[in-house]
């Protein structure tokens, strides 16, 4: 079976919506509903508040301990998993419900309990499926940040590690095929590459205004230096007739000619600016276009570095909690099978320089050497064993000498130069 699932980023004013649509509340438009099963959804999120409650209450946490919250701000995300009308029916109910419970906890371990503020499993469609609802809250300050908690990497990063989740918990769940949505890490890059888009086009429009004018103008009216040559006629001869026209008119035809000259000139130096304009346009476009590659570059390099940090991150994790098993081991050990609950500074400090030689690290100096030494000595009587002890001392009076004759050999060579 495919991963079936999908996220929305909702404002505080989009809550009310979905607590509506997820409850059963209002007019219900949708006709694969059927109320008289309603009774059977189950909520996972135990709460006597309603969901927009939960999430104000949430966010005013938020603002008590240092996030900005703004009106147009994320404050959370409204997720839908669904389990496909055949798998469903092979599965039943039982291991259906603990398919959604199973994503639950996955969406709890990855953005906190105490930000999955609601998850309801709906029984009263056709599918079966549930509404899970978070507040954004990065994890690393603890404030409510929804393009660091839920970016693009971070969709990616669970239509991956979901799957293998619940393929841990026994279902045999698959990576969908679906398209991730494209988010923009940096709104003003975002926002700089807008504005020259808009400037683009509204050039764009001006260009298309004045061709407009110029194919308007570019036929002309009269062919000036035929009107001179006629205004010595008595009249105007066209191919094989000639026209006789009044002397007004034929004034008029004169100024006419003169206007179209004028227009001609005009319509030379917009044809001039037009091209002047292609080409900003073109070189415009050619910065806009570089602008766009450099961001799509480094959004790619971003998105890489946070997968491998992600990752890093994760095996991180999973050796300080071995580290932490191992130490809870060992305490349990000193107490139950060797009855150690307590120990003297002096052993404490001991055992310290003890494992340094295990390790088979040396003390630097004569100095260090002795206060070694020293230290050892003072644990005799404590709960270290004596021949280890001993062992350690030895080892130590043998280090200390050959720090020594190494100085003695390094001065006498000295020496010995300052001879020659």
């Amino acid at each position: 079976m495919e991963l079936a699932w999908n996220t929305q980023k909702n404002q505080m004013s989009d809550v009310k919506g979905k607590e509506m649509e997820q409850e059963r509340k209002g007019k219900i438009s949708n006709e694969d509903i059927d109320l008289e099963r309603t009774h059977l959804n189950v909520e996972l999120v135990e709460s006597d508040l309603s969901l927009y409650q939960r999430v104000k209450e949430r966010v005013n946490d938020l603002k008590e301990s240092g996030s900005r919250v703004q009106k147009n701000s994320v404050v959370m995300y409204s997720n839908i998993l669904t389990v496909p009308v055949e798998q469903a029916e092979r599965w039943g109910d039982e291991k259906t419900d603990e398919y959604f419970k199973s994503c639950y906890d996955f969406f709890c371990e990855e953005f906190g309990k105490e930000n999955v503020v609601s998850a309801k499993i709906h029984k009263d469609e056709t599918a079966p499926h549930m509404h899970l609802h978070f507040v954004p809250v990065n994890k690393e300050n603890g404030r409510l940040q929804a393009r660091v908690s839920m970016n693009k990497a971070k969709i990616n990063y669970i239509h991956d590690e979901l799957p293998k989740f619940l393929q841990e918990r026994g279902f045999d769940v698959v990576r969908g095929k679906g398209k991730t949505e494209k988010n923009i890490e940096n709104i003003h890059e975002y926002k700089e590459i807008k504005a020259l888009e808009g400037k683009i086009e509204q050039e764009k429009k001006e260009l298309n205004k004045e061709l407009e004018e110029i194919k308007l103008n570019k036929k002309p009216l009269v062919n000036i230096k035929r009107v001179k040559e006629r205004s010595f006629e008595k009249g105007i001869r066209e191919k094989n007739k000639r026209v006789e026209v009044p002397l007004k008119d034929f004034d008029e035809l004169i100024a006419s000619a003169k206007e179209n000259e004028k227009l001609r000139k005009i319509n030379h130096d917009v044809s001039k600016t037009n091209k002047e304009l292609k080409q900003q346009f073109k070189v415009l476009n050619n910065q806009y276009q570089k602008i766009v590659d450099q961001q799509q570059a480094e959004y790619k390099k971003l998105e890489n570095k946070n997968i491998e940090l992600q990752k890093e991150n994760k095996e991180l994790k999973q050796e300080l909690g071995s580290e932490i098993d191992k130490r809870i081991v060992y305490a349990d050990m000193l107490i139950n099978d060797f009855n150690v609950t307590a120990w003297s500074k002096e052993e404490t400090k001991a055992r310290l320089v003890l494992n340094k030689l295990d390790r088979g690290v040396e003390p630097s100096n004569v100095k260090q050497g002795q206060e070694w030494r020293e230290t050892l000595e003072k644990a005799r009587g404590t709960n270290i064993k004596s021949d280890r002890l001993e062992r350690g001392i030895s080892k130590i009076k043998e280090i200390i000498q050959k720090i020594k004759e190494k100085i003695l050999s390094q001065r006498k060579n000295k020496q010995q130069g300052m001879r020659r």
